[in-house]
């Protein structure tokens, strides 16, 4: 198993940071092409390196007062990344998320009864639909957004991803700024990259903070026990040299023609306190197929096949002739999966899938996930030196130590609610009939109302949530007040 000398950690923070914001392309070309930028700094460094070895520079005034050659390239260059800071600003948005110490585990006396983190997030349509990362809205239960103006506004959940770490948030406007997504594909190692986002939550006065760096890898695997925990897979990142902070996760990693590469996820921090090591996930085919159905509030489903893999000793790679780099070795076979009912077995080293080499863990694990629930595959493998094959039909992927939200018990105008856990209830001193707000149809009355997924009622007419309330509620035909948790009120109308 792979292990690693740093610790990796999500970019949330705590309420003690201020709100945040961020800022990104709106895709207009650069006037300076990434090889008249690269050409502009070597001849710019030769020209300085010059003026520095002149050991006898003319004493004219005239000429002291004009710039020189390396000045002027250095003013090109720096307008020219001002510009498209000013061009990517306006997408890339702040994130407030507030959520309940219920999920954090046990809460001690002195902690506060609402933990509040902070991310960022790009607008990738125009009509208020915003891309970031699912581990900054996780379990909130309000999210608020601010815009590159500083206005704040609330924000409903469309969908998440938590296996890709992407979801979709939506705030009530239209007629924004969208950021363009590129592809990975166009990125090599060396490319000039630009982060923007809201470290340590400091951007909440709509400026958002930029920094620059250089892509060191692409196709880098994060430690398979980093994110595996909550179910995430972090095998096919980015990885930067441009400094990032806590509160920059969500937010977009540029190329200098302003295209979105990457959403900002991980940073890796040293024990000796100095700058660490930037991740993104990759804005290539499959993370586009995900965003897509995302942006249509669709779930995301797995393919599983029920074992755990690692990469294969080159000597028992050799034992077997097998071509190098070829097949993942399965160190584990989960009882009763789809691989152990195909008669799949420890030890047993895997080729081919579907008549494709697999030459790694991640293009594996890769593969199998897309693939999908309910695919009959056919799995090339050797065991005990000969050549095997089986069909496996894949199930969905069961989720790993996630908490499930409440099964909706009622409807209400335009709303699906359920209980509220009763964990979080005593936690956060809720009524025993407090009704939580799981869906929000889009264009219904409780969506007019300004409802949004994890609102807590607690109050309907001034009058606390009672059992016999609760009745009335789907009963009433007449506009209804609503009293939420947050110390909002809404007034839900009739249809």
């Amino acid at each position: 198993m792979r292990q690693c000398d740093r610790r990796y950690s999500f970019l949330r923070t705590t309420r003690k940071t201020v709100p945040c914001l961020g800022t990104l392309c709106d895709g207009l070309p650069l006037r300076m092409t990434p090889a008249v930028f690269v050409l502009a700094t070597l001849l710019c460094l030769g020209s300085l390196n010059s003026l520095h070895a002149d050991v006898d520079p003319p004493k004219s005034k005239k000429a002291d007062s004009l710039p020189s050659d390396g000045t002027r390239l250095l003013e090109r260059m720096q307008s020219t990344l001002a510009g498209l800071v000013e061009r990517v600003g306006p997408t890339v948005v702040a994130i407030q998320a507030d959520r309940n110490p219920a999920g954090l585990g046990d809460r001690e006396e002195w902690m506060p009864r609402t933990w509040v983190s902070t991310g960022t997030g790009v607008i990738i349509r125009s009509d208020g639909r915003i891309l970031t990362s699912q581990h900054v809205i996780d379990g909130a239960v309000a999210i608020h957004v601010i815009l590159h103006d500083g206005r704040r506004l609330r924000a409903r959940q469309i969908a998440a991803d938590r296996r890709s770490d992407l979801a979709i948030i939506r705030i009530d406007m239209t007629n924004l700024k969208a950021a363009e997504l590129s592809d990975v594909r166009n990125i090599r190692r060396g490319h000039i990259v630009l982060a923007l986002g809201n470290p340590l939550g400091l951007s909440s006065d709509g400026q958002a903070a930029v920094s620059h760096g250089l892509v060191s890898a692409i196709g880098r695997p994060l430690p398979e026990t980093f994110g595996r925990e909550e179910d995430r897979y972090y095998g096919d990142m980015i990885q930067t040299t441009a400094p990032i902070h806590p509160g920059n996760s969500g937010g977009p990693l540029v190329d200098i023609h302003g295209r979105v590469i990457g959403i900002i996820t991980a940073v890796s921090t040293r024990s000796d306190g100095r700058e660490g090591i930037g991740f993104a996930v990759p804005i290539n085919a499959s993370n586009k197929a995900i965003i897509d159905k995302l942006l249509m509030g669709q779930p995301i489903d797995y393919g599983y096949l029920g074992v755990a893999v690692d990469d294969l000793p080159e000597s028992r790679r050799r034992a077997v002739n097998l071509p190098p780099g070829q097949g993942v070795l399965i160190w584990s076979v989960e009882s009763g999966g789809p691989a152990a009912q195909a008669g799949l077995r420890n030890g047993d080293i895997v080729v081919t899938m579907d008549n494709e080499s697999v030459y790694s863990v991640e293009q594996f694990v890769r593969a199998i996930g897309a693939a999908g629930p309910d695919r009959q595959v056919q799995l090339g493998y050797v065991r005990n030196a000969r050549r095997k094959s089986v069909e496996v039909t894949l199930m969905r992927r069961p989720l790993n130590n996630v908490q499930q939200l409440p099964k909706p018990t009622l409807s209400f105008r335009g709303t699906a609610l359920g209980a509220v856990e009763p964990m979080m209830r005593a936690m956060a001193n809720l009524p025993e009939n407090a009704l939580l707000v799981l869906r929000v149809d889009a264009g219904s009355p409780a969506h007019r109302a300004g409802l949004t997924p994890g609102d807590i009622i607690i109050r309907i007419e001034g009058n606390p949530l009672t059992e016999h309330a609760v009745s009335q509620l789907t009963q009433s035909q007449k506009d209804v007040l609503l009293g939420l948790a947050s110390g909002r009120s809404v007034i839900v109308q009739s249809e």
